[in-house]
């Protein structure tokens, strides 16, 4: 299968993005390559869809840095099943991320078919140019989004118009098909806005729905004819119109007296009466208009879809039937939140069903022959002029080149100016005045959680035991040691060390039971550093927690049916202009809660806070971070509710500014430097594995300490064995010695003189030495000094006396 360049550009685009130095950052997941799909009723639309993709590359409000948008296109078939699969065969194997769908100039099927085929996969299809009610129901035209409105939102003009004439009771003539009913629901519904005005109210006096095809009508104008009302709002085809007012004509309904509001199909009738009041949808048939703010919608969607949420690939092939893009859901929301007020069809946004609001019509009057004149324009109000004010109208003049201040990131202000990443993160509260609150007899307990206070328990009894393992099994610890007093420390046990752990928490003295081991002491040093850290943050919390404790609020939030109810006396408001008026302006939800709002609304946020105070205002609604920090300084108010709305504070810069990516980094940098009390947790567990490996190395220390004590002992025996063997030498060599002079002098029988010396040597020991052997005293005591205490056998015996022949028997 051969393929254009432009398709094998989309297919190998992430390979071209690498090849030319893409500055994507690598660690985000989403892709950077985007494909557009288009089903256009022509030529000139389908190369004017592809010129407006091409230049939206180069506008950096839209498309960020290192993202590259292609397109693929083909023309609408009057045929719908060949036009789904066409959708199928070009569009989402070329894996579309969305769909810009038109109308063929024949035939009205064709975009419902792309509808279905790209909805069964949820890709997102935007139409320009169907107007039908039936894709306003999303349980059929899931992902159907569309850049005009249904025929059924003229129901809103009318209303208006009905104000302005002042016109109080109408009959209401409706074709059977989806759009007359849907019509009707429309203006039943909007006409109920008007009740709580008593000089303004509407009364249907009679409904008239008729078949389409007709060829009489006679019967129900003259029943028409019959009733008060002489004004008729109606809804009916080009030619259901055409017989109704022929048959209108010959009853002398469309003279003078009688009002006619038609819608647009009505309006194009060639007998329609002068004097007819009609709808023109401005830009309705400017497609390449609406073919630029459905691309730069979309491109506003995923660049704010890129900034929060992972967008996975699209889809790529019609045969896998079991394959739901969920990242095409998220796409259709972001798409239908949407703004976008300075488009070529005027204020661009979407309701809830995706359908187009805040469209503009001309109100057309047919006048003498045949002539539609302009004789009215019906529009919501836009931002005054496009004249900003304040800081932001300061960086619009380019008179300042960034804003640091709390200022909230919205899509009115992102059309005019360029944020940085969120500095911080807040939302939408409501401020009030504190209810009486009732004290409770566990606040105490509020600083920290639940979950905290059971790991705080925890904490100290697996410390406690730690540190008693790690006191008895060390070699150091385990052993008594003397004080000099006396007196000896016990060891470590279980108790003692539970007893230590709990001290240390709760700051109290520590008189005995403390480790002894250097591992066991490392850990307690760990301890008393988490106890310090813990006992610090509940001592900061628990006044915080007892002067600023929540009280019950007299609303729930947002979704209160006290401020939902515009019935109910209760008043609320905003500051005008603001961020959070845009906010209530954007939701569609929150319409009748705005309208109620919008006149109590203030100047400044510090009035509204003040008649707070005073009582004079129930609910003012605002920046949380403001609100919060008012509750915070003044006792008596409180916020009510969850956060709504949410978005964040960053700093505004001028479009295309340079320093938009530095700042944008700082701020990262900033982010990611916090910490949080998982950090003492840590500690403890480091302490823990820390005193374990401490023991691990005490004990080595101890067995090398122990083998060298044991070759210690084995060389001081070798050295007493050997100076033993030395000594009985001595001994020997002195005996010898002994003999010799024994001999010299006379003396042959030495056994006899040793028997002899033994014998008055024990007397000495027996009876002392004055009954010993005289001389034996001082010589006994010489020995003594000379030989440390032991007593070796004398070695000069005969040097005693000089003659010992009479001791001889």
């Amino acid at each position: 299968m051969r393929c254009t360049f432009v398709e094998f550009l989309v297919i190998y685009g992430l390979n071209i993005q690498l090849v030319l130095g893409s500055q994507r950052d690598w660690n985000s997941p989403n892709p950077t390559v985007f494909n557009i799909g288009g089903v256009l009723s022509s030529n000139d639309s389908e190369k004017y869809f592809k010129e407006t993709i091409d230049h939206l590359n180069f506008d950096s409000q839209y498309v960020p840095k290192g993202v590259t948008y292609y397109h693929t296109a083909i023309l609408m078939d009057p045929n719908p099943i060949r036009t789904a699969l066409n959708v199928c065969k070009y569009l989402i194997s070329s894996k579309v991320y969305a769909v810009v769908v038109s109308h063929p100039l024949t035939g009205d099927l064709s975009p419902a078919a792309v509808s279905y085929t790209s909805g069964f996969y949820h890709i997102p299809v935007i139409g320009i140019s169907s107007r039908d009610s039936a894709f306003s129901d999303k349980n059929i035209h899931v992902s159907f989004l569309r850049t005009v409105p249904p025929y059924s939102h003229q129901a809103d003009v009318w209303v208006e118009m009905l104000k302005h004439f002042n016109y109080k009771k109408v009959i209401f003539i409706h074709s059977s098909d989806t759009d007359g009913r849907a019509l009707l629901g429309r203006f039943q519904t909007t006409s109920q806005s008007l009740e709580d005005d008593v000089d303004i109210k509407v009364q249907v006096e009679s409904v008239i729905e008729f078949e389409s095809g007709l060829d009489s009508f006679k019967d129900q104008l003259i029943d028409m004819k019959n009733a008060q009302a002489r004004v008729y709002l109606m809804y009916a085809s080009k030619m259901d119109a055409k017989v109704i007012f022929r048959d209108a004509a010959t009853l002398n309904m469309t003279d003078a007296g009688y009002a006619w509001i038609v819608t647009e199909q009505a309006l194009e009738a060639d007998n329609a009466p002068e004097g007819i009041l009609g709808l023109k949808l401005v830009n309705a048939t400017n497609e390449k208009a609406h073919i630029r703010d459905s691309i730069y919608v979309l491109a506003s969607a995923l660049r704010d879809m890129n900034q929060s949420k992972e967008i996975t690939e699209a889809p790529q092939d019609c045969d896998n039937s079991g394959s739901i893009w969920e990242t095409g859901k998220d796409l259709f929301n972001f798409i239908r939140k949407q703004v976008l007020l300075n488009g070529e069809t005027g204020k661009v946004a979407f309701d809830d069903q995706g359908d187009r609001i805040n469209a503009e019509y001309n109100l057309i009057n047919i006048q003498r022959k045949k002539k539609k004149v302009v004789v009215g324009k019906f529009f919501f109000k836009r931002a005054a002029k496009k004249e900003w004010t304040g800081l932001i109208g300061e960086l619009v003049g380019e008179r300042a080149d960034l804003i640091v201040a709390p200022l909230t990131i919205n899509p009115e202000r992102a059309e005019f100016i360029e944020f940085s990443k969120p500095f911080k993160y807040q939302g939408i509260t409501i401020l009030e005045k504190k209810p009486s609150r009732s004290s409770t007899l566990v606040s105490f307990l509020q600083p920290f959680s639940n979950t905290l206070w059971i790991l705080v328990m925890v904490s100290v009894h697996v410390v406690a035991l730690v540190l008693y393992l790690l006191d008895r099994f060390s070699p150091f610890g385990r052993f008594k040691l003397a004080n000099t007093d006396g007196t000896e420390e016990d060891a470590l046990n279980l108790s003692s060390a539970i007893w230590f752990a709990w001290g240390v928490l709760l700051n109290s003295g520590i008189g005995e039971g403390t480790p002894r081991s250097f591992s066991a002491r490392v850990l307690g040093m760990v301890w008393a550093g988490f106890a310090m850290i813990i006992v610090a943050s509940y001592t900061a919390n628990l006044a915080a927690f007892l002067v600023l404790e929540r009280p019950k609020t007299k609303l729930t939030g947002i979704n209160d049916a006290r401020l939902r109810n515009t019935m109910e006396n209760l008043t609320c408001a905003t500051v005008k202009g603001s961020a959070v008026d845009m906010y209530f302006r954007r939701q569609v939800e929150l319409s009748n809660m705005y309208r109620t709002m919008e006149a109590n609304n203030y100047d400044t946020a510090e009035t509204a806070i003040n008649d707070v105070k005073h009582g004079k205002l129930m609910a003012f609604i605002w920046d949380s971070s403001r609100l919060e920090f008012e509750a915070a300084q003044d006792c008596e108010l409180v916020t009510a509710g969850e956060l709504f709305g949410r978005s964040g504070y960053g700093v505004g810069l001028q479009k295309g500014s340079p320093w938009s990516d530095d700042i944008t980094l700082a701020i990262l940098d900033f982010h990611e430097r916090l910490k949080n009390m998982a950090g003492v947790f840590i500690l403890v567990g480091a302490g823990i594995v820390g005193g374990i490996g401490l023991i691990v190395i005490e004990m080595a220390y101890k067995k090398h300490q122990i083998k060298k004590q044991k070759r210690m002992e084995l060389a001081r025996h070798a050295a007493d064995k050997w100076r033993g063997a030395v000594e009985k030498r001595k001994s020997l060599r002195a005996s010898s010695a002994t003999q010799r002079r024994i001999k010299s002098n006379g003396v042959n029988d030495p056994v006899t003189i040793s028997h002899v010396v033994d014998k008055y040597q024990r007397i000495g020991q027996i009876y002392g030495p004055e009954r010993a052997w005289p001389g034996d005293t001082d010589i006994r005591q010489r020995r003594l000094d000379d030989t440390g205490g032991v007593q070796p056998v004398p070695r000069y015996l005969p040097a005693y006396t000089q003659d010992v022949s009479h001791l001889i028997v």
